[in-house]
């Protein structure tokens, strides 16, 4: 099978945009909802944009090019070695990150909201008295193994999946139907944070289709590439509508405006204007993005680099030390005062040097990069 530099590139992108993204959130006045503290110094509107851009399309975005993965992953079988191994590959940084590795950002957390207990107190409470706080970002991870194991059935479909004849405008517009249906029905009941509530269901599709496209991938990448301009200007215009949208309901009332957000309005008994329409343009604004994405990197990407390999190897180990990095250099940068621009792009520099030096340094004790989402640089 070939090797697709184009998805390379653009899991490398996408996974690499966490960081920026996750750092942002330490720089506006809401992130502290999120964070429980946010730097000395913030910045505007602007920012807060940037945010709501990224994370309208960002998360479906890794739950598609994982989707896509899991297809190249399945052409050598799909028995319980392989679901074994899957599994493995996903729980073993879960768990490590959630007993080891964020117990350093939630005491950068417990340091910012005056918590006096020191770190050795603080780790054995994290350890006795597990809470969702240890989950952080690792949701990500427990979300991919439960969508792993409910769609074992589809993996043993591969070869039909291969040999059905579907467009790919037509595959895409039904998976961008059964994310809109899903959100609409949902979203109203159930809100979400982190993968939970609505998205549990929204994702699920999302990885799926995913799936779905990699077995059919040489057509969709090259109608995407063909049609990538007109992608990305709907994607746009979409994002535009939906941010629209919510600004007009924030307005008018901002409890009823967060819950549209959100999700989970009819249990608190509010009624947003235009919500179903909000909901499908949610998943139409995520896949569209996505889409685009998928054209752009075909069109432009679908090269090789010498470097390809390593940043390839290094994205999974971003992700499971990126965020407690990015917590703990966000309450050490907002002892100091710098010029806002210069404390945002240093912390942000600090984030990838240090996530990229300890993934080398687990990555040089062997077995101990699984630890951190890698793997042995014998076995790549």
């Amino acid at each position: 099978m070939e090797r697709r530099h184009d998805l390379d590139w653009l899991r490398v992108l996408l996974f690499a945009l966490l960081v920026p993204h996750h750092v942002a959130v330490g720089f506006v006045d809401w992130g502290v909802d999120i964070y429980h503290f946010v730097n000395n110094q913030l910045a505007g509107s602007g920012m807060s944009l940037f945010i709501y851009w990224s994370h309208s399309w960002r998360l479906p975005s890794l739950f598609l090019i994982s989707g896509i993965g899991t297809y190249f992953l399945t052409r050598r079988g799909i028995g319980l070695q392989f679901m074994a191994g899957r599994i493995g590959r996903l729980m073993i940084p879960a768990i490590f990150g959630f007993f080891i590795l964020n117990v350093f950002g939630g005491y950068a957390i417990a340091v910012m909201t005056d918590d006096p207990r020191r770190f050795s107190l603080f780790w054995l409470d994290w350890l006795i008295n597990p809470v969702p706080r240890q989950v952080q970002h690792l949701w990500f991870l427990f979300n991919l193994m439960f969508y792993t194991l409910l769609c074992w059935p589809l993996f043993a479909l591969r070869t039909r999946l291969e040999n059905l004849n579907i467009a790919p405008a037509v595959l895409i517009t039904s998976l961008i139907g059964a994310s809109a249906l899903a959100v609409a029905a949902v979203k109203p009941y159930e809100a979400a944070l982190a993968g939970d509530g609505y998205q549990f269901a929204y994702y699920l599709i999302i990885f799926a289709g995913g799936y779905m496209i990699g077995a059919h991938h040489r057509s969709v990448l090259n109608w995407t590439a063909r049609n990538a301009w007109v992608l990305l200007t709907t994607a746009i215009a979409l994002f535009m509508a939906k941010f629209t949208l919510l600004t007009l309901a924030l307005i008018n009332d901002i409890p009823t405006g967060k819950a549209l957000a959100a999700g989970g309005w009819v249990p608190l008994g509010l009624e947003p204007q235009y919500a179903t329409i909000f909901s499908v343009i949610e998943a139409a604004t995520a896949w569209t993005w996505c889409i685009a994405a998928l054209g752009l990197a075909a069109k432009f990407l679908n090269t090789s680099n010498p470097m390809l390999f390593e940043l390839n190897r290094a994205v999974f180990p971003l992700y499971v030390l990126h965020f407690p990095i990015t917590l703990v250099g966000l309450a050490l940068i907002a002892q100091v005062s710098w010029p806002l621009w210069i404390e945002f792009l240093l912390l942000l520099a600090g984030v990838y040097l240090c996530s990229w030096v300890l993934w080398r340094a687990a990555d040089r004790l062997g077995p101990a990069a699984y630890l951190v989402g890698g793997r042995p640089a014998a076995m790549n």
